[in-house]
């Protein structure tokens, strides 16, 4: 039974890791507690995985920064591009996130990082 599975599993890594590779992003710094976050070549088809790596980030650049809030604000999408014929369209986009200390001004409605780091981590 587990010999059956264990390829499955290896190729669902495989995937998750060649997917991962073609992600990537940047953060600059716009202002103490202002981040601009730029991801290139997600998976069009993808927008809930995108999103949990999108909290994720945002989740561990606010912690590491001393902060506890986070919200998004400034979407801009860039040009959709298609790498090859049968491939999946990947998208390019901009997000500027503004990070709080708890109690401060701006910081209801945001996420909590502390609590998006406890899912990411259980793998929710």
């Amino acid at each position: 039974m587990i010999l059956r599975v264990l390829p499955r599993q290896i190729a669902i890594l495989a995937t998750s890791l060649l997917l991962a590779a073609c992600l990537t992003n940047r953060v600059q710094t716009l202002a103490p507690n202002m981040l601009r976050l730029d991801m290139t070549g997600v998976v069009v088809s993808s927008e809930e995985q995108t999103l949990q790596q999108l909290l994720a980030l945002g989740a561990r650049e606010t912690l590491s920064r001393g902060y506890v809030f986070f919200r998004f604000t400034d979407w801009k999408p860039g040009p959709t591009q298609v790498v090859a014929q049968g491939q999946p369209q990947k998208a390019n986009f901009s997000v500027t996130m503004v990070m709080y200390h708890p109690g401060e001004q701006g910081s209801n409605p945001a996420f909590d990082a502390r609590l998006v780091s406890q899912s990411q981590a259980s793998g929710q």
